[in-house]
């Protein structure tokens, strides 16, 4: 439905981060260029002659810190003929704790090293890859945000993979989900949604929508950072629509409850997760997102389901260049961009939001598919709260964590056509193709939703009846069940 631009509406269809280190500084134990040499014995060591051979491979080498007086590592490195600023010399170490270095060298150097007493070890580099933890029984979009690799099979399925590299998935992060209200005893959220504000007395989720994204976002199964906190914010009514005042009402409960949390215990940091927009364009609404971006809240926002460009509508004109909000575009299964999705240089970044397996509102155990930039939006949402939980430093910093996700995004993949200025970013968490994994799945033990490692299992959706079962209760290992949800099938309806 179309309002005026004073009334919001649901955007939805029915159906390894790296620190900046300091500079380094001798005897601080950082890996340093520097041997600690005066400038005497370094100019005397670089001009003697040298009969090294240059080349060969890679090597780390570290000397016997249990020597009463271990050796220097420019007296070492002379005893080969080489110096801190040989082209083959990689690092030296020369802190508190060890010494050594890693050079490039060939075997009269290795046969040297190996003879001398006050050097313990001599190896060559190996490579060192990080170990992502598979999730088995997701829907596709967690699998399509974790790869850089094609995704296929049945988009209405839960027979995709999700990995991920940081186990806390989001941990002490709030999500404030600022829509039709969470049904926040919904199994998935396992304890971690509270109701927060409500522009009306009933606090419920009447439409469904809001406790859709919540738990895209974080639930447990079809969540991205299924660790965080979900804070209902309800500013749309039970028909998926409300009005302007509402959602800046709602936005500064938003800040003033984040202010608060900031002091307690294991706060990380907070994110409005945004899935409506305008008919138009909101300066009212503009000036609050703006707001909440300069007191340290990070913002996502649905680039909208008209097929136009995102920078006719709030709040997605807030994406691209206009501020640190993140405005997300809509893909299919194949990569595709939804023929229903805005684009454009506001939208920042697509994410999956065809046929979106995720909670709903009829009981704690039902789920829903639905497509829209709704769906897409909470995927970027998950994401940001996981990286937050990886690296603190992004937590207050919505500039940073915004080039942090614009830069762990997969290129040249989005396919499709767009207005200018639309770089065709594709959401990832960072995990690509090729890492070793451990899997695990989802489990009911004692009525808590926790994991447990398992081979990869294909469990299917049956969306030919109103309350069929993803999967019986079989496989029971004491009291810990598969868990189960029954489905609700919907139509296919444009409701923006």
């Amino acid at each position: 439905m179309r309002v005026s631009f004073a009334s919001a509406t649901l955007l939805a269809v029915w159906t390894s981060s790296i620190l900046a280190a300091p500079t380094p500084q001798h005897g601080h134990g950082f890996i340093s260029n520097s041997t600690g040499m005066t400038s005497e014995v370094a100019s005397a060591t670089s001009s003697a002659p040298s009969s090294h051979q240059t080349g060969g491979e890679e090597y780390v080498v570290i000397f016997n810190n249990s020597s009463p007086t271990p050796p220097h590592v420019a007296e070492v490195l002379s005893r080969i003929e080489l110096t801190s600023d040989h082209s083959d010399v990689k690092y030296t170490f020369n802190n508190s704790v060890f010494r050594g270095f890693v050079a490039n060298m060939k075997s009269h150097c290795i046969d040297a090293l190996n003879n001398m007493t006050d050097v313990t070890h001599v190896e060559k580099s190996v490579s060192i890859a990080s170990f992502a933890t598979t999730r088995s029984g997701s829907p596709w979009g967690l699998q399509r945000v974790s790869s850089s690799s094609t995704v296929s099979g049945d988009d209405r399925s839960l027979d995709f993979a999700y990995s991920f590299n940081d186990a806390k998935l989001g941990q002490g992060v709030d999500i404030y989900v600022v829509d039709t209200g969470v049904r926040t005893t919904h199994a998935v959220f396992g304890g971690r949604a509270k109701q927060g504000f409500s522009f009306q007395i009933d606090t419920s989720d009447g439409d469904g929508h809001g406790t859709h994204v919540a738990g895209t976002a974080a639930g447990a199964v079809f969540g991205v950072a299924s660790g965080a906190n979900i804070w209902a914010v309800k500013v749309l009514g039970s028909d998926g629509s409300g009005a302007s005042s509402d959602t800046i009402a709602g936005m500064n409960w938003v800040v003033q409850n984040h202010e608060t949390r900031k002091s307690q215990p294991g706060f990380v940091g907070s994110i409005m997760s945004m899935s409506w927009g305008l008919a138009g364009t909101s300066s009212a609404i503009d000036a609050a997102i703006k707001a909440a971006l300069s007191a340290g809240i990070h913002v996502s926002v649905a680039a909208g389901n008209s097929g136009k460009d995102a920078c006719s509508f709030s709040p997605s004109d807030n994406g691209g260049g206009n501020s640190d909000a993140v405005s997300v575009g809509s893909i299919g299964i194949s990569n595709a961009v939804s023929s229903f999705s805005n684009t454009g240089k506001c939208v920042d970044i697509y994410a999956p939001g065809e046929n979106i397996l995720s909670s709903w509102k009829d009981s704690d155990t039902t789920i829903q598919c639905l497509s829209g930039t709704s769906m897409a939006t909470p995927h970027v949402t998950g994401v940001m709260a996981y990286l937050m939980a990886q690296d603190a430093s992004l937590a207050a910093d919505p500039a940073k964590l915004k080039s942090a996700l614009l830069s762990s995004a997969l290129k040249s993949i989005v396919t499709g056509s767009v207005n200018s200025g639309d770089q065709k970013f594709l959401l990832n968490n960072g995990v690509t193709a090729g890492v070793p994994s451990i899997t695990r799945r989802w489990v009911n033990a004692g009525g808590n939703i926790t994991e447990e490692v398992v081979q990869k299992e294909k469990r299917g959706v049956n969306l030919n009846s109103l309350a069929s079962w993803i999967s019986d209760l079989v496989d029971k290992k004491g009291n810990t069940e598969r868990l189960k949800f029954a489905v609700k099938r919907g139509e296919t309806v444009l409701r923006y």
